[in-house]
């Protein structure tokens, strides 16, 4: 490394350290609030009742009312403040602040009844649990509203608790063995990456807590007053959630809460430690059962997180983050982590390289439950890297699934000398080299071409030979590689993901115009584009002018789009969603001249039922009969011309390929590649659990 570079890094570095995500704390004094107008609005109707009991500590309740009248303001939401007879000037205050209710207590009634207290009078379907001594953020109603309806059999969902200092108070807890309790991660960095994805727990503190106030009886879930007055009661409410009615618990990070500690509202005990010895006996008589696995620290010192996970646990190494609404790859990687979460596996994603714009994938993959790596500067102001917690995750995991060969030369180099026993998996997802091979046939091939040809074919092939399973996308590709030495038996097919979309099918007649789709970065899309431009449709348009093609999708240049764009042929770029264009067009063109792999775009027209016009190279992998399942051209520009003639004006060959559509899709369901998958994991000793 350069002196320059050196220096660079350092200040890069420097800069990174200063710049550590802070949550800021607002918490005013009370001469404040005497000129504060909150703008709490009465809800009629509300979805989620917000529960705060209070006795005494009045400014620490409206620092908290004052973070909820900031944020998630679109939340149909009642709050519900339980005064248990203060002795401060609480009442006072509280009279003042319009479109709340306050329950005022003529005697102390203790924590735990003044929370149920609370239950039965909210109107909410959700009720949300809030101590008086925290300080909520951005999104941390919402981002647990939405766990609820995205994952089913949600009993509560808890957030990440903060302390003043900025460091984790909890990130959901565990139980183990004599009903050990682990609250994770306390005192550690609050950007570190494995307390930042949504998972399962046993149960998280009520200091911020949501949960439906209803069960599936129609039974109200209160606090059981075995407990009074307070303490166990948040922990047995979750193993009766979980035991009982069968649900799960959830650990949600988007949710972010500042707690002051030992500040919240405890009644008038002053026996703390009696009462937590007494109501943990009788938590442990009740659950102790339920809770076999011992506690342990791995080699550095991280508490087990893989209580709700089943072996393997997998590493999956890539060289960017993948973007399923971009591109075909990312797509199906997006699949098989539905499908490895579907039979719990642990999921920690690692890449090459993070750019700024990739925050929005980086959380959304972990929003779904997949651990993903990033640099964050600890508690003692070091920067962690992704290779550092890659390193980690190597103490525990089983699978390191490896994808692409630049990945995997990436990749490998950096792990091969701390592996100890964990199986490689290598993931082609196309043959690069071939790709190459076949795109010669339209570029000029130069000396750099000719090395860059060679460095994927011998990065490729070593990675299969290194690799304990080779990953192919397609059986021709399978069949490709065992015959140039990869063990047949080591290989297997785990393709894209399709499956038919339910619809509101417009007829033929109500269909018009041509459709193609990809990701522009990708050269045989590129060169698909300029060969429907240049050769196909001036053949088209010479027979019929009304014919117009749509092209979608990310990463078009934008100097050939000045040039190919024009009310005949739009160039529409990227689309949030694109299931209006292919309910609404009439064909699925895909020209492409070379490539390698199975081609998504055609595997995602299909799913639409839509018809397609493709070429030999289009159709290879999937499966395609011609003028069955699709209309299958060679790379001549008159033909493909004819055929998008004859299928746009015929309707009968339409409906043909539209009805047969799905059956090219059988080989390419979640349930086919599942299989697949187990098949692999057993012949890598893994048996099914």
């Amino acid at each position: 490394m350069g002196i320059k570079r050196f220096f660079k890094n350092k200040i890069k570095d420097r800069n990174f350290i200063r710049n550590k995500r802070k949550l800021k704390i607002n918490h005013y004094d009370l001469d404040f609030f005497k000129n504060y107008t909150f703008d709490f609005i009465a809800c009629k109707n509300p979805e989620v009742s917000i529960i705060i009991p209070v006795y005494n500590q009045i400014r620490y309740t409206l620092n908290c009312l004052y973070t909820l009248d900031q944020y998630d303001r679109d939340i149909q939401k009642e709050i519900i403040i339980i005064n248990d007879k203060s002795t401060d000037d609480t009442l006072d205050y509280l009279k003042k602040i319009k479109g709340i209710t306050v329950i005022d207590n003529p005697e102390n009634l203790g924590f735990l009844k003044n929370v149920n207290k609370g239950i039965e009078e909210a109107k909410g379907k959700y009720v949300y649990l809030l101590n008086n001594d925290v300080e909520v953020q951005e999104n941390y109603l919402s981002s647990l509203l939405n766990v609820f309806s995205s994952k089913d059999k949600v009993g509560a969902v808890g957030s990440k608790m903060i302390f003043a200092d900025n460091t984790l108070q909890e990130a959901g807890c565990l139980i183990f063995e004599n009903t050990e309790i682990v609250n994770l991660g306390r005192g550690e960095a609050i950007d570190t990456p494995k307390y930042n994805f949504l998972r399962k727990v046993d149960y998280c503190s009520g200091c911020s807590l949501l949960f439906h106030k209803l069960d599936v009886q129609g039974n109200v879930n209160l606090l059981d007053e075995a407990f009074l007055p307070a303490y166990y009661e948040e922990t047995d409410l979750c193993q009766r959630l979980k035991y009982e009615q069968g649900l799960d618990i959830y650990y949600q990070p988007s949710s972010e809460i500042i707690h002051f500690e030992n500040i919240s509202y405890t009644g008038k005990d002053n026996s703390k430690e009696l009462l937590l010895q007494r109501n943990r006996e009788t938590f442990m008589s009740r659950w102790n059962k339920y809770f076999t696995n011992k506690r342990y620290l791995d080699k550095e010192n991280t508490n087990n997180l893989n209580a709700f996970y089943k072996k393997p646990n997998i590493l999956i190494l890539e060289e960017f983050i993948p973007k399923p609404d971009k591109d075909s790859g990312s797509r199906r990687f997006l699949e098989i982590i539905k499908i490895l979460q579907k039979n719990h596996h642990r999921i920690i994603l690692a890449v090459k390289q993070l750019n700024e714009d990739d925050d929005i994938y980086v959380h959304f993959f972990r929003s779904i439950g997949v651990e993903v790596c990033k640099d964050f500067v600890n508690t003692q102001d070091k920067i962690v890297k992704i290779s550092d917690q890659v390193h980690e995750a190597l103490h525990f995991v089983d699978i390191v699934w490896i994808f692409r060969p630049t990945g995997f030369d990436f990749w490998y180099k950096k792990i091969k000398d701390k592996l100890s026993g964990q199986k490689i998996i290598y993931d082609m997802v196309d043959l690069h080299y071939l790709r190459m091979e076949r795109e010669n046939e339209y570029i000029p091939i130069t000396k750099n071409r000719k090395k860059e040809m060679e460095f994927f074919r011998e990065t490729e092939y070593t990675a299969m030979q290194k690799a304990d399973v080779v990953v192919s996308i397609s059986d021709e590709e399978k069949k490709i590689v065992s015959q140039k030495g990869i063990k047949n038996g080591k290989i297997f097919t785990v393709s894209n993901i399709h499956e038919p979309v339910k619809t509101q099918e417009l007829k033929y007649s109500e269909r018009e115009n041509l459709l193609f789709i990809g990701g522009f970065y990708h050269m045989p899309n590129m060169d698909a584009v300029k060969f429907l431009y240049e050769s196909i449709m001036p053949l088209v348009w010479a027979k019929d002018s009304t014919i117009k093609i749509n092209i979608l999708g990310p990463d078009f240049p934008e100097e050939i789009k000045e040039k190919y764009n024009s009310d005949h042929f739009r160039i529409l770029g990227y689309q949030k969603s694109v299931d209006y264009w292919f309910e609404n067009s009439r064909i699925f063109v895909a020209p492409l001249r070379y490539g390698a792999g199975v081609k998504g775009k055609i595997g995602q027209a299909l799913e639409f039922a839509l018809p397609v016009i493709t070429t030999f190279i289009g159709a290879e992998g999937m499966g395609l009969v011609d003028r069955e399942t699709a209309l299958v051209s060679e790379n001549n520009a008159q033909v493909f011309a004819d055929k998008i003639l004859e299928l746009y004006h015929n309707e009968g060959l339409w409906n043909t390929l539209h009805q047969n559509s799905p059956k090219p899709l059988a080989k390419f369901s979640v349930d086919q590649q599942e299989k697949n998958i187990k098949k692999m994991f057993e012949y890598l000793g893994f048996e099914n659990n």
